[in-house]
């Protein structure tokens, strides 16, 4: 039966060179479609990055080491929709993000869900090799893999972030591209290879688990995506309504807050504040100055009235700060994961009398 091919029910391959040998075997056996397909996959991922980051670096040069003007050749070749650079380059940045889903799915959930499925767990545990270094060996390979083939990913994507944020008009204090920059690839992809295996080993179900990966990974993502802008408490600063802040928003800073809010004329704060600091409400900055249907012509009314914003924002410096505090949720997810592992396998082993 095909249940015998596709998994074999021994760590050791016949004439494999021990336990070790058989487990380095046995795991390639198992997971080489999805080794195979991920090396391809990875490959052609970080070939088109490299592109572009030649590409754009090439037109940089072009434009005399300096952004391209608007409406020049260059600038319509980065620009261009739907196949532009600066487009191409951002369904890559999408694609590093969801690559840590792929992994958990397709090779965290297998190791064990796969081998409860097919009732071969208990009988490979049975042979000479002890479930606990069954269990670290199986791990270490697939995690040294996952490892080494995201740290690439993520040098090209860091590269190409950079890139971009010289030639374009984006900035490396994004939620996407703090997630595609430094070693969070890496991280994050061996945080959801270890939940999938945990799944995998608490559900004993393929299609169930990859639901679960999914669902978690969601999850997660839109949680770390709205808690991303005050991971760290902001700094905040008073300025005219009329005053530039390009000098307080240079070097990848991030804005949190600080726009104007216009309503009828309620009980809500406006977000403007007068010399005192005082916060006008809707009403009260109605009254101050009334609606007009010139924005330009109402925004010169709150400057000759000396109205200021209150702006919150994150520096660039605390970018590898924020890189710290994301990883290390990861890696304590990671840690949970294989706490679960282990813990459900103990359980398994004692089951099997």
């Amino acid at each position: 039966m095909s249940l015998v091919t596709d998994a074999p029910v021994t760590a050791n391959r016949p004439d494999g060179p021990g336990p070790a040998g058989g487990l380095l075997w046995l795991t390639w056996r198992q997971h080489r479609w999805a080794l195979v397909s991920t090396l391809v996959l990875a490959t052609l991922l970080v070939g088109w990055m490299t592109y572009l980051s030649v590409e754009m670096t090439d037109l940089w040069h072009q434009c005399h080491n300096a952004r391209c003007p608007d409406g020049s050749s260059q600038d319509l070749r980065l620009g261009a929709r739907p196949f532009g650079l600066f487009r191409q380059a951002s369904y890559v940045e999408r694609l590093v993000q969801y690559m840590p889903l792929l992994i958990g799915m397709f090779i965290g959930v297998p190791v064990l869900s796969r081998e409860h499925e097919q009732r071969t767990l208990l009988l490979a545990w049975s042979q000479d090799v002890s479930p606990a270094r069954w269990l670290w060996t199986r791990l270490g390979l697939l995690g040294l893999f996952v490892v080494a083939v995201t740290t690439v990913v993520a040098a090209a994507s860091d590269h190409l972030e950079h890139v971009g944020t010289r030639v374009g008009q984006e900035d490396l204090f994004r939620y996407e591209a703090v997630l595609a920059t430094g070693i969070l690839p890496v991280v994050i992809s061996v945080c959801w290879f270890t939940v999938g295996v945990a799944l995998g080993a608490v559900v004993r179900r393929t299609l169930p688990a990859v639901f679960g990966v999914i669902g978690g990974f969601i999850g997660v993502m839109l949680l770390v995506q709205f808690k991303f802008p005050t991971l760290m408490p902001p700094l905040g600063v008073y300025r005219q309504v009329d005053a530039p802040v390009d000098d307080l928003l240079r070097d990848n800073a991030l804005l949190v807050s600080g726009g104007i809010i216009r309503t009828g004329g309620g009980d809500e704060l406006s977000g403007l504040f007068d010399a005192s600091g005082h916060q006008f409400t809707s009403g009260e900055l109605e009254r101050l100055c009334p609606p007009r249907l010139d924005p330009e012509a109402e925004l010169s009314c709150f400057a000759g009235q000396h109205l200021q914003r209150y702006l919150e924002y994150q520096p660039g410096s605390r970018i590898p700060e924020f890189h710290l505090i994301i990883g290390a949720g990861y890696l304590a997810l990671a840690a949970a994961a294989l706490l679960t592992v282990w813990l459900s396998v103990r359980r398994t082993k004692l089951s099997a009398g």
